[in-house]
């Protein structure tokens, strides 16, 4: 059989023939081992993994006696999922959002399934669609917003009405069959929507939406929502209308007034005059010739730019409603899809504020030579204020820095880590943003000093004797010499490395960052040395070469140094190993990885 890479490239080309291209015998590929290797080596990092499903198994002990159960079982026809294991997590608000935690064994399948479709439908998405694809992210989303959205007058703050959880199955089942001429992979699909999910030990049908968790919700998403994409397109056709907005006649006047001025050589009437003119648009802003509809999606948040009047955008939000409801039977909120003049107010899109620029001071001469007001009616990104205060909040007392309690007993090493982390990830979310650098300085302050704080509690010092134990000089910007920031050194199998406080620029960053990803996106992951190593049909403890051979994991490799630390001899043969190889795995043959989970290696 052909390799699994093969195959999707082979699909993936045959999809950029056009959107009209059919596909069939999907569904032997899942005869195919290689399939399940490729599928595994992509999901296996993933510490949910490590998790119980309904079937009460996990990873561990995955091998080729695993696939070829499941090959039979698809030949068969006897594969169905199991009932994803249903469990709460917190959301911003406080409310619980539901999650569904599929079997291993599930999860293996739905990840081929996932490129599968992905491989045939990633040429077809439209560039107004960012959510859950490759080398898309919410970067890449408000740049295009801030890109294509210029001249805007009116948003349109798109809000379905639990999009994911309303996913009509039958409707989604006939979007594929368009496309995907082959019976027994839509049933498939089928089987994985109608699984269900199991709360308290009492089992539950999915009537509607993508199962929560699994691993092709996302892309199944997607082919729905392309269905809104397309409609998009010829909604923006029908309403865009006129080259450019006509001249405003009243800057026109002026114009001809300043060129009278400067031919009868009145310089101060002139500059006057000029003055004026930057008081007021050059075009006519009420232009009913001249329209334009942009729009931009990421997964089930949508954003519409209407350059026009009010009532077009009224319009146009009554369209997209009708269309959701009449074709794909979702509910736009009417609540929360709100309808914003961007003179007046900003807009919530993706975590940022989104505005309008206005400045008549700022000049820039284009490559014609004419000078412009270019910022003008260009689309700004902003870091919203409320964000950084609740940030800030875990690290304040009465609006100053303060000692972050839960962290006191943590290692000074292991502290600075987590303040890196926070102060690095917030950065690079927000680093899209016109105001990132002062925003973002702000909460470097208070966070920065909480650390400190902490250190000192830690220790029953203050923050100055912390600042001269602790601190190490760091450059500043070129010629400006050096700052004291809090480190440590620490040690590493081949040298001496220093970890200081989070020390880089927090400047505006002009591009995206396609890695910036939603918290669905499957792991890059190296190699495949593991793959090689199952391949080798060898125990990488007894060295054995007969019989079965499964692959034991643990959760983290860290966890496992530090239980066993203080045993010495007493620690077991295969921790050792594992410790030795560096690696979360351990190939194992069927006898070794049962006396393992005995206690007997």
């Amino acid at each position: 059989m052909q390799k699994a890479k093969m195959v999707l490239s082979i699909l993936n080309q045959k999809s950029k023939q056009g959107e009209n291209y059919e596909f069939d015998r999907l569904y032997r590929n899942l005869f195919n081992e290689d399939f399940y290797l490729e599928a595994y080596r992509k999901i296996y990092a993933k510490e949910g993994n490590l998790t119980e499903g309904t079937d009460g198994k996990t990873i561990d002990g995955f091998g080729k006696k695993l696939i070829s159960e499941l090959i039979q079982e698809m030949k068969t026809e006897r594969y169905y999922p199991q009932p994803a294991r249903r469990t709460y997590i917190p959301k911003k608000n406080g409310k619980m959002r539901p999650l569904g935690i599929p079997s291993f064994r599930d999860k293996l399948v739905q990840e081929i399934v996932r490129e599968i479709l992905e491989a045939i439908y990633e040429p077809t998405f439209l560039d107004t669609s960012h959510g859950f694809r490759p080398n898309k992210s919410c970067h890449t989303a408000l740049y295009e917003t801030k890109l294509q959205f210029n001249g805007a007058v009116w948003m349109i703050e798109g809000d379905i009405t639990g999009c994911f959880d309303n996913i009509d199955h039958e409707i989604l089942l006939r979007i594929l069959a368009t496309k995907i001429k082959d019976g027994r992979f839509i049933e498939l699909i089928r089987r994985f929507l109608k699984a269900g999910y199991l709360e308290f030990d009492t089992p539950h049908n999915t009537l509607s939406g993508t199962p929560q968790g699994a691993l092709c919700s996302p892309i199944l998403a997607n082919i729905y929502l392309h269905e809104l994409d397309t409609f998009m397109v010829s909604l923006c056709e029908r309403y865009n209308k006129g080259k450019q907005r006509k001249s405003n006649p009243e800057y026109d006047k002026l114009v001809q007034a300043r060129h009278r001025a400067k031919r009868e050589g009145d310089k101060e009437k002139a500059n006057f005059i000029l003055k004026q003119m930057r008081q007021i648009p050059s075009k006519d802003q009420m232009d009913s010739e001249y329209a334009r509809i942009r729009y931009v999606r990421y997964a089930d948040d949508f954003l519409i730019g209407v350059i026009g009047d009010k009532n077009m955008a009224v319009t146009v939000k009554k369209e997209v409603a009708e269309f959701l409801k009449t074709n794909l039977a979702l509910e736009l909120s009417q609540e929360k899809t709100l309808i914003t003049n961007l003179r007046e107010n900003r807009v919530h899109f993706l975590g940022y504020e989104i505005t309008k620029a206005h400045n008549d001071r700022k000049i820039t001469v284009a490559s014609d030579g004419i000078s412009r007001r270019s910022v003008n009616g260009s689309i700004q990104l902003l870091v919203p204020y409320s964000v950084i205060q609740e940030k800030i909040k875990p690290f304040t007392t009465n609006g100053q820095p303060s000692a972050h309690r839960a962290r006191v007993n943590m290692p000074v090493l292991d502290m600075i880590n987590q303040y890196n982390a926070e102060i690095r990830g917030l950065y690079n979310y927000y680093a899209l943003a016109g105001d990132v650098s002062r925003k973002m300085g702000k909460f470097r302050y208070y966070h920065y000093y909480s650390l400190a704080k902490t250190i000192a509690q830690k220790e029953g010092s203050s923050v100055k004797k912390v600042i001269a134990r602790y601190g190490i000089d760091v450059s500043r910007k070129k010629g400006t010499g050096t700052r004291r920031v809090i480190g440590v050194s620490y040690n590493t199998k081949m040298d001496t490395k220093m970890m200081t406080y989070f020390n880089e620029s927090l400047k505006h960053k002009k591009c995206p960052n396609i890695n910036v990803i939603d918290r669905y996106a499957t792991p890059i992951t190296r190699g495949c040395q593991l793959i090689q190593r199952l391949n080798a049909n060898q125990c990488e403890l007894c060295g054995g070469t007969t019989g079965e051979f499964a692959v034991h994991h643990v959760r983290k490799l860290k966890d496992l140094k530090t239980k066993y630390a203080k045993r010495g001899a007493n620690v077991p043969t295969w921790v050792l190993q594992m410790c030795r190889m560096n690696r979360k795995t351990l190939v194992l043959c069927t006898d070794c990885h049962t006396k393992l989970h005995n206690g007997k290696v």
